[in-house]
């Protein structure tokens, strides 16, 4: 187990001028726990493992449709919903490159920026993926395919 403390306080500093969440909170919402940080860089490695991670396995394939099930499911979303499915993999897409900068090139006060642009991100993402997600529930257990005969005209 790392000693935390001066990360606590290097957040504090940061937090009220970059108007970032709560420490705790932001642990809660991306699970994960405070004692294995050495430094504000590792918090938003961690952030961006759960954001990334969540964006591959559930946002990227509805775009791409690389299996049966998400061509159903891009089918279940009207046009709108595309749409906005596609600008918010834009605002991620974003994240993730500035990410990889900061991989490269760390920074506090741009890491800074990165935590509070995620996290607001975030938010919209839950807000819209829940709605998402209970359209897509509804939708597979509703889901009826019509027996049709096909005649062969060749």
């Amino acid at each position: 187990m790392k000693n935390n403390s001066h990360v606590l306080e290097e957040y504090k500093k940061i937090q009220g001028k970059f108007d970032l969440p709560q420490l705790e909170h932001l642990g809660r919402v991306f699970q994960f726990n405070l004692d294995e940080f050495s430094d504000i860089d590792e918090i938003r490695d961690e952030i961006s493992d759960k954001l990334f991670d969540f964006v591959e396995r559930v946002v990227e394939p509805l775009l791409w449709s690389g299996h049966h099930s998400h061509i159903i499911e891009r089918d279940m979303l009207t046009k709108k919903e595309s749409a906005e499915l596609f600008e918010l993999y834009k605002k991620i897409q974003s994240l993730r490159w500035r990410n990889n900068l900061l991989m490269i090139k760390p920074r506090k006060e741009e890491t800074a920026k990165w935590i509070k642009k995620s996290w607001d991100f975030w938010n919209e993402l839950e807000h819209k993926m829940g709605k998402m997600c209970n359209k897509f529930s509804t939708g597979w257990e509703e889901l009826r395919f019509k027996k049709e005969t096909v005649d062969y005209n060749g």
